[in-house]
């Protein structure tokens, strides 16, 4: 877009993933683009997937949701049914979203966790915030369920 645009919600939000949350998800080791990042390890796929939800021209809001699948199911899932690439995941194996992962107090998880994206605000923080959240509590929840299926 030319400077002095006006981005609508979508934009802006497009703008964040791709300044913001797509770097630092590769920097964590994740290899993907838009809203789908995937590692492989242990013979098993772990993603990362942005799920947006609209709520006008001037803002938008986004959760993640993480999964985990054995290599073979991944592939076979796809083959089967090539329409769950679009959806963001094989439809097999482990799934859950990041706030389901996070605990607190007694060891309650905080339950559904979005993130709001105002257009024009700046988002680094935002940005900063959802990766520290990834690498806190989505990556090690990940690796501990690649783990428990290995043994």
């Amino acid at each position: 877009m030319e400077p002095g645009a006006v981005r609508n919600a979508d934009e802006w939000f497009r703008l964040m993933v791709e300044t913001g949350l797509a770097p630092g998800l590769r920097a964590l080791g994740l290899a993907g683009k838009g809203r789908r990042y995937r590692m492989v390890r242990d013979s098993h796929v772990g993603q990362v997937s942005i799920l947006q939800s609209n709520l006008g021209p001037r803002a938008t809001r986004f959760t993640l949701a993480l999964s985990v699948s054995a290599t073979d199911e991944w592939t076979s899932q796809l083959r089967i049914r090539p329409y769950l690439r679009g959806a963001g995941h094989a439809g097999t194996g482990w799934q859950e979203r990041i706030g389901n992962l996070i605990l607190v107090g007694a060891g309650v998880p905080i339950g559904d966790l979005w993130w709001q994206v105002d257009v024009g605000k700046p988002f680094g923080s935002l940005s900063r915030e959802v990766l520290t959240t990834v690498r806190e509590f989505g990556l090690p929840a990940m690796y501990d369920e690649i783990r428990s299926r290995l043994n």
